[in-house]
């Protein structure tokens, strides 16, 4: 009897739902600058600009007022959100915690996997930052980062930068991170942690990462007085 081959088959793709679909437009949104930092946002605004109903737009706002990209104040309405230095710094203070352990774990895991993607996301930057495409070096930069935080192979970890930290800091980033002469000091410091990484010079990492956040901190503070 002659051998069937059994053909193989692969899973159904589920539709996206409208409430998945305006969740990821009004978070992408308000990271690329399309609304403004403290603007006021209405549902009929939404609804009418998105073309969909209240309700996932509600659903949207429940979302992103948890990862700290919308404040809803009740009887005033929902705002994108706009830290004060305060708030700037306790978000810093949070990013230097969880991008250290992610440094910490990635180099125990995945040294060549985490050297290779910053290797790679220079290079990228510096491209784009010699052709002027700062949109480009923008979102470079964000990666950079979450490749750090990937590489740590933690995912309550990355859950958690992911939710607090990353929709924020991209977005001040886009909006900020406009002067020539602070990109130009950003990506050296990135340069040098990539440089630091693939020489395992781990002694001096934290220290170059702290003060990467901390320069961050003190340029963005005066930006937002």
């Amino acid at each position: 009897m002659p051998t069937v081959t059994k053909k193989k088959t692969t899973k159904i793709t589920r539709p996206r739902s409208i409430s998945e679909l305006v969740l990821d437009r009004l978070r992408s949104d308000i990271i690329s600058g399309v609304f403004e930092l403290g603007e006021k946002i209405s549902e009929a605004q939404l609804s009418e600009l998105y073309g969909v109903t209240k309700a996932p737009i509600r659903a949207a706002y429940i979302r992103l007022e948890a990862e700290g990209l919308l404040e809803i104040q009740r009887q005033a309405g929902t705002f994108v959100f706009r830290p004060d230095v305060k708030e700037l710094q306790a978000l810093c203070e949070l990013r230097n915690a969880l991008e250290a352990e992610a440094i910490r774990l990635a180099l125990a895991r995945d040294r060549a996997g985490l050297s290779k993607d910053l290797h790679r996301l220079c290079d990228d930057m510096i491209r784009s930052q010699a052709a002027g495409d700062l949109d480009s070096y923008r979102n470079l930069d964000t990666e950079f980062h979450l490749a750090i935080i990937s590489r740590a192979s933690s995912p309550l970890l990355e859950r958690t930068y992911r939710a607090q930290v990353n929709g924020r800091f991209a977005a001040l980033r886009n909006r900020l991170s406009r002067s020539a002469s602070h990109n130009d000091a950003s990506l050296a410091e990135h340069i040098r942690i990539r440089d630091s990484v693939a020489a395992g010079k781990d002694a001096e990492l934290l220290g170059l990462l702290r003060t990467h956040i901390d320069n961050t901190l003190s340029y963005y503070s005066k930006l937002l007085v």
